[in-house]
């Protein structure tokens, strides 16, 4: 601190820059060596009066420049003519007047050499490119900055005048090694270091310094960080790529016109070995001459991209080369090859072209078997039509036996089915009478099985046709329904049509009326103790109609569910009444399956009711 508040005033005398205090000192200088002068008796030889005389004088010489000559000549005149009101004034007062002129013009002379260097140096402290500042050797303190410096580091060039270097310049070892650079009548001193802004950042900069005398450097200061840090960027960015290439499971190299290897990566290393100078031909072919033709040679001569292939004798791999023209940085031209390894794919070639002509023995051997079969297929047609048109003679005879037996059948049946309730009326005798029923039911149960088995066979035939006519479900099945009110309502039978209106499907209505008929009268058949709900319910699906008919009744077991529309199977196996000829589940299938649907049945188990649900066409309404 006390050299600094040393330097001071010395620094402000120096370069005239105290303004208001320089004028006290040199009025009160002045005033002090009048006033003396009035005071000695002898002020014409004193030596202190003009002491206090040519002091104010020479400072204002120094620092007011012809002023300064003038203030000089003021106080020269006014100490003459104090002597001068003496009784026996001093011819001898004349030399000190002269002698204070001379000294203030001596003053005002080197002031102006002051000024110039100091204007000198700010001027090329200012012109200085990028950050420029003045340093003081002596206490190690910034004299002067440009505002370019003083503004990268976040100061204003006020702040940075007599600012210790060592805030913004913390690294001693820097310092030191700079000053010691910056040696008066040396050369120009450059190092590279870090300052310190005001917000703590580091900024790197390139230092050059030379003396201006012994106590000035002129330092300029080049910010390099960006510089760096994209330095440090390009290195990162290159070690990656050599990490890639060094990655790469295919040499990558890098070729001059003179074989001779510029780059050569882990791939190429580890097959190859260090290439360590020696030619491309050397090192890959173990050969003392270049090939013939270097195919590496058209990349240069042609400036296009080439490919070949190459085996490697030692190794006894094959590699496929890509070779690309390449400019080095400097210009220079080279070849960047990456080789690849098609061992496996070769041979995997070399299998493929042995397994091609073994499938081309195949195909021959495939072609005659296919001539052969040509024939074969040919007697087979010819067996399949004979033998078709053998099943279709046989389905004519059984359609026409089925029928004509149906209709022998009929015929007797038909009118013991009318006279067996009349005989039984008439009967008196119980015994007989108890007979003669039993022989009734077996009549009745006759004519059903003749008729089921004329419309199942009917059903089965290749030649029959439907008519097919949009119909209201719920209309046809309020039809059916009518039919089994009288019977339902003797065994308390609920039946609930719950079709909603205007549901119209693709059906024949005959055979639909069937459908419904068959399901309504199982469903009435098998209901626990003649009492119970039968619901029908359908509902759109996309172009189909889901109907589903819906009893509590005795249900099934998961055994007779899978056998329920086969032909002849009573799901109830207890009752020998002969009510049924077990057809009408089969019926109902063949009839829905004409129709193009599906339909199938479903039950929690014994007693708990079943359901037989089934598809149809849907079409929309009129």
């Amino acid at each position: 601190m006390a050299p600094n508040t040393a330097e001071t005033p010395r620094r402000l005398l120096r370069d005239g820059d105290i303004g208001e205090p320089m004028r006290v000192l040199v009025a009160g200088t002045s005033a002090t060596g009048v006033f003396a002068a009035f005071l000695l008796e002898a002020p014409a030889t004193n030596a202190v009066l003009w002491s206090l005389l040519f002091i104010p004088a020479t400072l204002a010489g120094y620092h007011y420049r012809e002023k300064g000559i003038a203030v000089a000549a003021v106080l020269g005149l006014a100490s003459i003519g104090i002597v001068a009101l003496r009784p026996d004034p001093n011819p001898a007062i004349i030399l000190p007047f002269a002698a204070m002129i001379a000294l203030a013009s001596l003053a005002s002379t080197l002031g102006y050499s002051v000024e110039r260097e100091r204007v000198r140096r700010r001027e090329a402290l200012e012109l200085a490119p990028g950050g420029a500042f003045l340093l003081s050797r002596r206490d190690a303190a910034i004299e002067d900055a440009n505002g370019e410096f003083a503004e990268h580091l976040g100061y204003t060039g006020e702040e940075m005048q007599d600012l210790p270097v060592s805030k913004i310049w913390p690294y001693a070892d820097d310092r030191a090694r700079f000053l010691g650079l910056a040696e008066p009548g040396g050369k120009t001193a450059v190092v590279e270091t870090r300052f310190v802004g005001r917000d703590g950042v580091l900024h790197r900069f390139i230092l050059s310094g030379r003396s201006l005398d012994d106590e000035t450097i002129l330092c300029r200061a080049g910010d390099i960080t960006r510089y760096r840090e994209v330095e440090a960027a390009l290195k990162a960015e290159h070690r990656r790529l050599l990490s890639v290439l060094d990655t790469l499971p295919a040499y990558v190299i890098l070729l001059g016109e003179d074989h001779t290897f510029r780059y050569a990566n882990r791939a190429f290393r580890e097959t190859f070995g260090d290439p360590e100078g020696r030619p491309c031909y050397e090192v890959q072919r173990g050969s003392r001459r270049p090939c013939n033709p270097c195919r590496g040679t058209l990349v240069f001569t042609l400036r296009s991209p080439q490919r070949w292939e190459w085996d490697h004798t030692a190794n006894g791999k094959t590699y496929e080369v890509h070779a690309y023209p390449f400019t080095d940085t400097d210009g220079t031209d080279l070849m960047l090859q990456l080789g690849v390894d098609i061992t496996q794919r070769v041979q995997a070639e070399e299998a493929l072209k042995g397994i091609a002509g073994n499938l081309q023995a195949k195909n021959r051997e495939l072609e005659v078997l296919r001539s052969q079969l040509c024939v074969v297929n040919q007697d087979l047609d010819e067996m399949v039509r004979e033998r078709t048109a053998d099943v279709e003679k046989l389905l004519a005879q059984k359609d026409e036996f089925i029928s004509q037996l149906g209709h022998d059948l009929k015929t007797p049946l038909t009118p013991l089915v009318a006279l067996m309730p009349r005989i039984i009326e008439r009967e008196q005798d119980p015994s007989l009478r108890r007979l003669l029923e039993i022989a009734g039911h077996n009549v009745t149960y006759m004519k059903d099985l003749v008729q089921k088995t004329l419309q199942l066979a009917r059903m089965n035939s290749l030649y029959i046709e439907l008519d097919l006519e949009p119909l209201d479900l719920r209309a046809e099945l309020e039809s059916a329904i009518r039919n089994y009110t009288a019977p339902s309502r003797a065994k308390a039978i609920t039946l609930a049509n719950n079709v909603p209106p205007g549901l119209v499907v693709r059906a024949d209505r005959v055979l639909l009326g069937e459908v419904f008929n068959n399901l309504l009268a199982n469903a009435v058949k098998y209901m626990q103790n003649e009492t119970g709900t039968i619901t029908v319910d359908a509902a759109r699906d996309g172009k189909t109609v889901l109907v589903s008919v819906r009893d509590t009744g005795i249900g099934m077991t998961r055994e007779q569910l899978e056998k329920a529309f086969i032909e002849f199977y009573k799901a109830d196996t207890s009752r020998h009444d002969l009510e049924s000829p077990g057809l009408g589940l089969t019926i109902c299938r063949r009839i829905v399956e004409r129709h193009g649907g599906r339909i199938w049945a479903e039950s929690d188990g014994e007693g708990r009711g079943s359901t037989i649900i089934f598809t149809l066409e849907a079409i929309d309404g009129p």
